[in-house]
């Protein structure tokens, strides 16, 4: 029998996804030197704050009604955030041992990293509870915005 995630699961997924997107576009903000591109990285790390505290908010509310998660025991749930972070994989040894990023190198990154963010979740969507997608859904259109905001600021680049 395949197993299904739950909104608990997905949201678990989603809060972990968005602090790392958080923590990514803090450590970029810092390293680059283009006030533009800054202060589209801050924007987009309070976004991705944002968004892990409403995916929190939700997860509360779900949990007063007491959901069950498909993967309830601590060390399954160790197992499934090594798993999402092998789907969207961030190379934090490799990202501070270099020092020098030029702008086209990170917004390509950035970019990676959200492509790969949006993947994820379309390859986990058929095991989320129909009942469910809607939470999938709103994950997806977030994703989907900053992939946008970063693919245009790289196009008024060129």
């Amino acid at each position: 029998m395949v197993k299904m995630f739950s909104s608990a699961d997905l949201l678990e997924m989603a809060i972990h996804l968005e602090e790392e997107g958080e923590k990514f576009y803090k450590m970029f903000e810092s390293k680059v030197e283009n006030d533009e591109l800054k202060r589209l990285f801050s924007y987009l790390a309070v976004q991705e704050h944002a968004h892990a505290i409403t995916f929190k908010e939700i997860y509360r509310e779900i949990e007063k009604e007491g959901f069950v998660s498909a993967y309830p025991d601590e060390e399954a749930n160790k197992y499934l955030h090594a798993w999402v972070d092998s789907q969207v994989f961030i190379d934090w040894d490799g990202l501070t041992k270099k020092t020098v990023w030029n702008k086209e190198e990170v917004l390509d990154l950035a970019i990676r990293l959200e492509k790969d963010s949006l993947l994820f979740y379309y390859e986990i969507e058929p095991f989320i509870p129909e009942k469910d997608r809607k939470i999938l859904s709103e994950i997806i259109k977030q994703e989907k915005n900053h992939l946008y905001q970063l693919t245009e600021f790289k196009k008024g680049m060129i």
